[in-house]
């Protein structure tokens, strides 16, 4: 069985391993194409919705791998509809299990598929055998630039830096980057002496000046040893590419980058760009057409959304943008979320794309987000105010009771999880 859910996933087990079969439960759905390969067992039960690599995705790999194309699988999902029971059949599947299933039949069924197969229970169960993920890879975040500039004066001098939007996320293996504000030039250069990443992804939230202006100093880009991948969305009167054509031709070298460069137009849609590294992208509540980020990858899920409007309790029912940012969001690692205003000077600025921290603070303990880390201050905020900031967001939440973490963003910052 595999299923994220240890509910269901012992329920299932149980109920095989009183009919007589020996069971093994996997919690974690990128290791379970090797486990299945190593075990070898007579059935897969798989569920759709799981962290990491969905069960669809993994019924087509192990139907396309000569290794696993034999194992029987069956689908056991609340996801049910038509299309998904369709795609499940056609990918190999021998049924699909709706959830909640009857706990009365559930055995009966799986063992119709298995006896037609010549497997029988065996006469005293067998100990189930349950495997927890395995330890998990350490993966760092670091913020290179998240201030907002503002029309008025900006305070003098921070130690939560002036940078504008960028923020890097390290895994074992690869190297996302997201928005290339100013802070990208910093970046760059750290990355030009390690020299440890040569292929590099870039997510752009969208062309506004503070999410793009450093691109152009990008000493990566400028470099024929690598290669960047970017990412992002076209507005309705200026394509991707031509719109980044125009950033690099403002940049102070005002020429086309050398690295090799591979360009991706998303829209709203979820995207598996390296193998178990799913991307979702999201229409975020903020003019012109800007993007969120849901990253899932070495079992970690991961939010960028430095540009979004949140109506809190001030939503009306036709505003549900929380809602649906919420259900992208919950559970998440790492949150990197829009806390440009104080609730006053939020009311003083109602409806330009920008959330008070508080509200922030609230939506991430509601949907149980992990870690919040505030970006985007306006940058007319001395390190006094922000300072204030980050006590009252943790008064907050020692208030509401949530177990949300939470930290005011800073350049420089750097969090392992």
């Amino acid at each position: 069985m595999i299923d994220d859910d240890p509910i269901v996933g012992n329920l299932t087990l149980e109920l095989l391993r009183d009919a007589g079969y020996s069971t093994l439960l996997v919690f974690d759905s990128l290791q379970a194409q090797d486990i299945i390969k190593a075990e070898s067992p007579a059935l897969v039960v798989l569920d759709i919705l799981m962290p990491g690599l969905d069960g669809l995705t993994l019924l087509h790999r192990l139907k396309s791998d000569p290794a696993t194309e034999k194992i029987k699988a069956v689908i056991v999902s609340g996801k049910s509809f038509a299309a998904e029971q369709q795609r499940a059949l056609a990918y190999g599947a021998a049924a699909f299990i709706e959830k909640p299933y009857n706990v009365e039949n559930f055995a009966a069924k799986i063992g119709e598929i298995l006896s037609a197969q010549g497997v029988r229970p065996t006469a005293a169960s067998s100990a189930p055998i349950m495997r927890a993920p395995a330890k998990r890879a350490e993966l760092k975040a670091t913020v290179w630039g998240c201030r907002a500039p503002s029309r008025g004066a900006p305070a003098e001098g921070s130690r939560y830096g002036t940078y504008t939007s960028c923020v890097s996320i390290e895994t074992p293996s690869n190297f996302f980057i997201f928005d290339a504000g100013s802070g990208i030039k910093l970046l760059g250069e750290e990355l030009r002496r390690s020299g440890k990443h040569k292929q590099l992804w870039l997510f752009i939230t969208h062309f506004h000046r503070d999410h793009v202006e450093g691109l152009g100093s990008f000493a990566c880009a400028h470099d024929k040893n690598y290669t960047l991948n970017i990412s992002g969305a076209s507005d309705p009167d200026k394509p991707f590419e031509a719109a980044l054509k125009e950033t690099f031709s403002q940049g102070p070298r005002r020429a086309l980058p050398a690295a090799k460069i591979e360009l991706y137009e998303l829209i709203e849609q979820t995207y598996e760009i390296l193998p178990g590294v799913r991307l979702s992208a999201f229409y975020a509540n903020h003019p012109g057409t800007t993007l969120g980020y849901v990253l899932q990858t070495d079992d970690r899920k991961i939010i960028y959304c430095p540009d979004s409007e949140l109506y809190g309790d001030n939503a009306t029912a036709l505003q549900d943008y929380d809602e649906k940012l919420g259900a992208a969001c919950r559970n998440a690692d790492l949150m990197f979320h829009d806390g440009r205003y104080t609730p006053e000077d939020y009311r003083l600025n109602p409806n330009t794309g920008h959330s008070n921290f508080i509200a922030a603070v609230d939506f991430a303990g509601r949907n149980m987000v992990k870690e919040l880390v505030l970006v985007h201050q306006d940058d007319r905020y001395s390190d006094d105010a922000l300072e204030r900031m980050g006590h009252e967001a943790l008064a907050h939440i020692e208030a509401r009771g949530y177990k949300t973490q939470v930290v005011i963003g800073f350049s420089g910052l750097t969090l392992t999880f």
